[in-house]
């Protein structure tokens, strides 16, 4: 069977999906298939929810994406008539000589952000459930929050099926074939068309990077959930901020958690990388080991005891930071990948943007930074580009 549209995604996932709600929402044929279910178990974006924050310490360029991020998740919500961002205030515990910490303070100073920065017994005030000791300084963000990270992926397909968008479901895309003045999309079942496709792989783009010029390391991360001592204290607290912790023996971070007697922990705990993410991964309890000494050493208020483990992955490039752009030598063709661990809260601008590629439209905020040339320009053919099933 063959299908026909204005642009086809390559894969739907968090900004995939994006993508196809704004490009159905204008008018577009749009045609989005993704090798798992939609939301999918093993995607960037599982376990429940994802942070959100505007006081960015990876660098005051992403302000521009953030802002139109903000914008466009009110505005799906408004769509969906759906809850999906929460700005609940947030803060980060770190202290002086601490690199992180360093860069997130100079960012919210060189970006004029609205905060506060507290230490001693009025951090402590502010902060229940965790443990401060002489040198802590605690950044209160009021404009950080956290996404339903699932609700808002399945959100944006209800929203750009309504707007007449197509979903395709587990079809695997090996190759994107040049056909005349369009690209032929193969998926096992149904050959699609169109002269401009978007490839948003996520956890699938190895080869596709690979492809670019770049490299990109899939590494899937460990997500925990531990109980509160006192539920019931912490919901009637004013304080139910998401939080990220900068210590001398490692980071971690968390936040509120939909079923009220747990909350979300996750750290820098990595499993070993993996070519790709499409099946359930065991976590043995030695990768629970860091995350639960953060706990007990960190946060009182919750029992260093794991009640639910859940892995997720993304994929890294070497300077984590995303592909997203078009590509030399393949018109037509826009990447979007590469997200690094740091791109759900800005999905929708991402998604946004590689609509605006897709038909030709300026994009309004700077993603010179994200260029997918920026490692060299691509290998083999410009007719045919290999997306997964060839020997690396």
């Amino acid at each position: 069977m063959s299908m026909h549209a204005d642009v086809i995604v390559v894969g739907a996932g968090s900004v995939g999906t994006m993508a196809a709600w704004q490009l159905a929402k204008q008018g577009h044929r749009v045609i989005a298939v993704d090798r798992s279910t939609i939301p999918g178990p093993f995607s960037a974006y599982a376990g429940e929810s994802r942070l959100f924050r505007t006081i960015y310490r990876e660098g005051s360029h992403y302000r521009g994406i953030l802002s139109r991020a903000v914008s466009l998740w009110r505005e799906l919500e408004e769509e969906s008539s759906t809850d999906l961002l929460r700005i609940c205030g947030g803060v980060t515990i770190g202290r002086r000589g601490v690199p992180s910490f360093e860069r997130l303070l100079e960012s919210a100073q060189d970006q004029d952000s609205e905060f506060d920065l507290l230490s001693g017994d009025e951090a402590a005030a502010r902060l229940p459930l965790h443990r401060l000791d002489e040198g802590s300084l605690a950044l209160f963000d009021p404009q950080s929050g956290y996404l339903k990270s699932e609700r808002a992926v399945l959100s944006a397909v209800q929203a750009a099926q309504r707007h007449g968008a197509t979903f395709l479901e587990q079809r695997e895309v090996n190759e994107i074939v040049r056909d005349g003045n369009a690209w032929s999309v193969h998926t096992g079942q149904e050959t699609l068309t169109a002269p401009r496709v978007i490839v948003s792989t996520g956890t699938g783009a190895r080869q596709f990077s690979r492809a670019l010029g770049a490299s990109t390391e899939i590494r899937p991360q460990v997500l925990t959930w531990f109980p509160l001592r006192d539920p019931a204290a912490y919901a009637s607290a004013d304080e139910q901020t998401i939080f990220l912790r900068n210590e001398p023996d490692g980071s971690f971070y968390g936040f509120p958690s939909s079923d009220g007697w747990t909350i979300k922990v996750a750290g820098s705990v990595y499993l070993p990388p993996v070519d790709t993410y499409d099946h359930p991964m065991a976590v043995h309890p030695e990768y629970l080991d860091t995350v639960t000494r953060y706990v007990r050493d960190y946060l009182p208020g919750v029992e260093p005891r794991a009640v639910r483990v859940s892995p997720c992955a993304d994929a890294y490039t070497s300077d984590e930071t995303a592909l997203l752009g078009e590509i030399d030598g393949l018109d037509g063709i826009i990447a979007a990948v590469g997200l690094s661990g740091h791109g759900f809260k800005m999905a929708p601008a991402l998604g946004a943007a590689a609509a605006d590629l897709a038909t030709g439209v300026p994009v309004a905020e700077d993603i010179a930074f994200m260029d997918p040339n920026r490692f060299g320009s691509p290998t083999g053919s410009t007719d045919r580009l290999v997306l997964s099933g060839a020997p690396e």
